[in-house]
């Protein structure tokens, strides 16, 4: 009996590669393909002598680690813009993407071009190729790329991309910034007073149990706080850490996301902080997607997925539905109450005249401002909050060691 040949696709995996160009300089590089004579015959059609190939090692440990090295933003802006160029000067997006993955220092991109490579030479798109890897490159960038290739303006494209993601990275970057001095003079309070409580009281504690002093409430209080912290470290420690563990794997869940931002958005100043660069961060991804020629459906669910706050990417999942079924964009977004009017009117308007796009792109410079001013009050606001609560914390301690000092005094005279 004859056996039909079986139509399951072969499996792809990732193969290192060396070879020699006609000029005698050696190429090493990264290749998917189905089994090593591929490799070899994909090397040979492009002139060069393949010299060595072999299955891309990867061990327990090594892809465990990949999978914890991200790639970060500044790389996919990287990414866009070489590539942009070797588009313009009429480079093929193969060789561009080798030579991206050649210097590439994230071994994710490395693994993700040879990958798109291998796409492209079985005749795929580059949007298609994009698309395979979300987890290097942001989803709007391939739908980015889908559009532009029906016209032919790939390197534009890759341009404005490059020009959003890089936007993107300076709202982080502000928001990181902004955030980063307040915390790192709570966490020094923190360890000054926790030094003052384990090291420190525990010394003058022997001296007053050895001279029977009597000491204040505040001194005797904070002693015994620092006794019961030394005497139990050890539980205290592995208290702390299963609490952070337990509140760091709730707040990673869908619902524990959600709930998180919905008390941070409560929070006063914080919260304003938070919507303002919700709202701008839509509005400018949707603009650009909309410049780009994105159809409307498929420009705003890939928004939306991408929104980072899960309150509003929960809001606008509904907004799209609605949506669907006929509803207007404007009076869609005003049942969410997480967009102000001054942002329902502009879509509104947007949608009236046809400019949706330049409204939105207006909206979000308005509200790239609002952040700024935002961002300056919350630090203007958290400094002496801190200032004050340092003080208290220290003043206390100072206090308490001086009162201690004056109940040994007196015992030692008496």
């Amino acid at each position: 009996m004859i056996q039909a040949a079986s139509t399951e696709p072969r499996r792809m995996q990732l193969y290192d590669y060396t070879a020699v160009n006609p000029d005698g300089s050696v190429l090493k590089g990264l290749m998917e393909a189905s089994d090593p004579e591929a490799v070899w015959h994909a090397i040979s059609v492009r002139g060069l002598r393949p010299t060595g190939v072999r299955a891309h090692s990867r061990g327990r440990f090594s892809g465990f680690l990949d999978q914890l090295t991200k790639v970060k933003l500044q790389e996919v802006v990287v990414f866009c813009r070489q590539l942009s160029t070797f588009v313009r000067v009429g480079i093929p997006l193969t060789t561009g993407l080798e030579t991206i993955a050649e210097g590439a220092g994230n071994k994710r991109m490395r693994q993700a071009c040879a990958s798109m490579v291998a796409d492209l030479e079985r005749g795929g798109l580059l949007s298609s190729a994009l698309a395979r890897h979300p987890q290097v490159f942001p989803p709007v960038l391939a739908d980015l790329i889908r559009a532009s290739e029906t016209t032919g303006h790939i390197d534009d494209t890759l341009v404005r991309s490059a020009d959003h993601f890089e936007r993107e990275l300076q709202t982080r970057t502000r928001i990181r910034g902004a955030l980063m001095y307040p915390a790192i003079v709570f966490c020094m309070a923190l360890a000054v007073a926790t030094g003052l409580v384990v090291f420190v009281l525990p010394q003058f504690r022997v001296l007053f149990d050895q001279y029977g002093a009597k000491l204040p409430p505040v001194a005797s209080a904070l002693l015994n706080l620092s006794s019961f912290i030394s005497g139990n470290a050890m539980w205290i420690l592995i208290g702390l850490l299963v609490g952070v563990l337990g509140i760091g794997y709730y707040v990673r869940t869908e619902g524990g996301k959600y709930r998180f931002n919905q008390v941070l958005l409560r929070v006063p100043a914080v919260g304003e902080m938070m919507r303002a660069a919700s709202i701008e961060r839509f509005c400018r991804a949707l603009s650009d997607t909309l410049s780009a020629g994105v159809p409307v459906g498929t420009s705003f669910s890939v928004v939306v997925e991408s929104t980072r706050n899960p309150v509003y990417r929960r809001a606008l999942r509904d907004v799209g539905e609605q949506v669907a079924i006929g509803e207007s964009f404007s009076r869609s977004l005003r049942k969410t109450s997480l967009f102000p009017p001054l942002v329902v009117q502009m879509v509104k308007v947007g949608e009236e005249t046809g400019t949706l796009d330049q409204h939105l792109a207006e909206t979000a410079r308005m509200y790239d401002s609002e952040l700024d001013d935002r961002l300056k009050r919350l630090t203007s606001i958290v400094e002496p909050v801190l200032i004050i609560s340092v003080g208290t914390i220290v003043g206390l301690v100072a206090v308490s060691l001086i009162q201690a000092i004056y109940g040994f005094a007196s015992a030692f005279k008496g």
